[in-house]
Formats: C-alpha cells, structure tokens, sequence
C-alpha cells in the first residue's frame, strides 16, 4: 500500500515539474517571439514550485536522501547511534508538527483570500502545508521505526 501511495506521490510530483516547465517555457516564448507576456504564469510556476518543494521533501524523508553528517556518529557505540538519531528524528518530528498546525493556520486564513493574477483562493496553495507535513512527519516515524526501534 505504501509503496504504490509513494508511486503516485512520484507521479504527482512528475507532473507538476511538467506543468511548470510547460508553463515557464509558453511565458518565455510569448515574451520573446510574441512580444506579449502572460501574466498569469509567474504566479502559477511559483505556487507549482511551492507543491514540488513539499511533495519532494516528502518524498526525499522517505528514501532518507536529506543531506546528513553521519561521520563522527558512526565512529560512536551503537547506544549512543541510537540516543543521537533519537534525538535528530525527535526534533525534525517537533518541527514538522509546528509545520502542520501553522499550515492549518495558514489554509484558514488562506479560506478568505484569492490570488492576485490567477484569482484562485489561496487555501488551494496553503494545503499543501500540512499536507506536506503530514507525509514527513508519517515517513519520520516510519524511519524512526526502522532506524532507532527496530534495529540491533
């Protein structure tokens, strides 16, 4: 189940690049060969980046791609391995929890504005706050399970 909610995770996140490359490559062609800008697709491209960044940092949890230094914990004893990535994975939990309950904040605010060129209401951006924080903080414990708990 996990594995083919993380396929579609990859296919989302597939297509909003495309989408914002689609969207980012019209804009530099209507600007250039047209001489008529769209005034949409700045807006647009930066509200797709903001869902990739999410989605991405999810999906980057998940694989444990984040950027780590691991070279003086893994000269440490195992329990000290373990009290550190304790530690690491309980603070990144208390940051994306803080993460969720502002984006919660955000899409209720987000409820009575809409955006400037594409009048869309803001709480279509804003939800992926707390939905990309609900994914990291789901892969945190799903990692802290297999990292700290469940290992030797």
């Amino acid at each position: 189940m996990e594995k083919r909610f993380f396929y579609i995770l990859r296919i989302v996140c597939f297509l909003l690049m495309l989408a914002m490359v689609t969207i980012i490559f019209s804009q530099v062609i209507a600007r250039y060969a047209f001489s008529n800008s769209l005034s949409w697709s700045e807006e647009a491209g930066r509200y797709i980046f903001v869902w990739m960044t999410f989605l991405g940092a999810a999906m980057a949890v998940r694989n444990r791609q984040h950027v780590s230094l691991d070279l003086i914990v893994r000269t440490l004893p195992n329990f000290m391995q373990k009290i550190l990535m304790s530690a690491s994975y309980l603070s990144m939990m208390v940051f994306t929890a803080v993460l969720i309950f502002g984006g919660f904040k955000f899409v209720a605010r987000g409820s009575h504005q809409a955006s400037s060129a594409l009048e869309i209401p803001m709480h279509y951006v804003y939800i992926v706050l707390p939905l990309g924080g609900i994914l990291i903080f789901s892969y945190l414990i799903k990692n802290f399970y297999e990292d700290v708990l469940a290992r030797r």
